[in-house]
């Protein structure tokens, strides 16, 4: 430890020490409150002293809560201090206390941070309707030793069923794809219905909305079998915009970093100010919806790969561009921070791509000149670009790369590689204009992070309001 890290917690433990000299005997709440302020410093030793005193005195008094809050503050630095065993004994003693008090908010607390020592987690499902397909993601949810709670996913699929197409087949298409994979949550994980969500994206109910038939399309696609507590809600692209930046950027970030997703209907992202409001940046555009314009304004008959760059081009010329100088004309926050979350489809294909040799990495940072330098090879090195050389990786890394490399292919083929590039291109360039530094972070578990950021939001949910009962 510093000099300078260390120099505020010796003070503290002074002033605890000057607390406990002789005298008038201390109220066990000050001890309690003493021994939580050295842990919070880390001074382990001497929070594990004033908590076990904390304990003796509340014993001899026979006062439940002080037991209970004693108990607690060992149980969390006992997993601190990696002594499993009497963590879990002194958190299961707090547990039963608390309970004992009518204290479910709080009993249920330290039961989430037993179950992390134990290294249980909660299972959640998330099924997200989108435009192009259903996705299925289960998450196993453990709070950490930090307070914070750590994702592991479980399962991650999907079932193309092209819902925005609006047409009987599709309903049909989705109503059997959400079946599946209900069968799934409940068979495979046995997830409880108080912790599945089934949303339909901000994308496919951008589609919706002009036609007036969210509430029609929910109920059509509902299958029969589905759990009465389970509602088929929506969300607009505001709400996903800041969902997505709970579930991708890291709590520690969060005043200092901004994000983007550039999904298949639309692009949707934004940070939060100095009074930690969202602030929002979303765009009605994305590489899928971008494609289909650039698609209608093609000359007639036209399939040369010169005339849709042109096209495209254009488009951000013509109208576009300024879309994109709008949005963000009185966002200076976003554009002079140094870090930005982006995601996507898209943009995960560019780190595929660029960077094969990063398959490993749960987080790819991404330059400016990387996403222009794709634009540039899509179109003029197609073959090249897809065929990276990963001859100096791990015979595994080769194999895991490939396959990444396979399903971007599949997934997006050269004319939507050089939609998306563009547009995405076109957004950063315009983030980028005050601060040149940025950087640019891909972190691969971005794909969930909305539906992640969803279920959090849940979690969080439980607790507040309380208070006022």
């Amino acid at each position: 430890m510093s000099l300078r890290n260390l120099l505020p917690a010796l003070l503290l433990f002074l002033c605890c020490s000057a607390a406990a000299q002789p005298g008038k005997p201390q109220p066990n709440s000050r001890i309690l409150k003493t021994a939580t302020s050295l842990l919070q410093a880390q001074q382990y030793e001497a929070a594990e002293e004033y908590f076990t005193k904390a304990l003796k005195n509340a014993l001899a008094a026979k006062n439940a809560y002080h037991q209970a809050q004693a108990y607690e503050g060992l149980g969390t630095l006992y997993s601190k201090t990696n002594q499993t065993t009497q963590a879990v004994d002194a958190y299961q003693k707090a547990i039963k206390l608390y309970r004992a008090l009518d204290l479910p908010v709080i009993a249920d607390l330290v039961s989430s941070m037993l179950k992390s020592v134990q290294g249980i987690g909660d299972l959640y499902a998330g099924v997200e309707i989108g435009a192009k397909g259903v996705k299925l993601s289960v998450i196993d949810v453990k709070m950490g030793k930090d307070g914070e709670n750590d994702f592991t996913l479980k399962m991650d699929t999907s079932i193309n069923s092209d819902a925005a197409a609006l047409s009987y087949q599709s309903e049909k298409e989705t109503h059997d794809a959400i079946h599946i994979l209900y069968d799934i949550i409940r068979k495979k994980y046995q997830v409880p219905a108080a912790r599945t969500h089934i949303v339909i994206s901000s994308g496919l109910k951008q589609e919706l909305d002009k036609y007036n038939k969210v509430e029609y399309f929910a109920n059509v696609v509902r299958p029969k079998e589905l759990d009465p507590k389970i509602r088929i809600g929506y969300i607009t692209v505001d709400q996903e915009a800041e969902l997505s930046f709970k579930g991708i950027v890291p709590t520690i970030n969060r005043l200092t970093a901004n994000q983007i997703d550039v999904g298949s209907g639309n692009t949707k992202g934004g940070y939060l100010n100095s009074g930690r409001n969202f602030i929002p940046v979303t765009f009605p555009f994305g590489t899928k919806s971008f494609q289909r314009l650039v698609e209608e304004k093609l000359p007639a008959g036209s399939t040369k790969m010169d005339d849709y760059l042109r096209t495209a081009e254009k488009i951000i010329i013509d109208s576009l561009g300024r879309t994109i100088v709008y949005q963000f004309r009185d966002k200076t926050d976003f554009k002079s921070r140094d870090i930005v979350y982006i995601s996507g489809g898209i943009v995960w294909c560019i780190a595929s791509l660029m960077h094969p040799d990063q398959i490993r990495q749960n987080q790819v940072e991404l330059t400016p000149q990387d996403i222009a330098d794709f634009r540039k090879l899509v179109y003029s090195d197609y073959d090249k670009l897809i065929k990276p050389d990963l001859r100096r990786m791990s015979y595994s890394d080769q194999q895991a790369s490939q396959a990444n490399i396979n399903r971007a292919v599949k997934t997006y083929d050269q004319k939507a590689l050089l939609a998306g590039t563009i547009w995405l291109d076109e957004v950063v360039k315009e983030v980028n204009k005050i601060n040149t530094n940025k950087k640019f972070i891909f972190p691969r578990y971005a794909y969930v992070g909305w539906i992640s950021g969803y279920i959090m939001d849940k979690i969080s949910k439980q607790y507040t309001g309380l208070a006022s009962k």
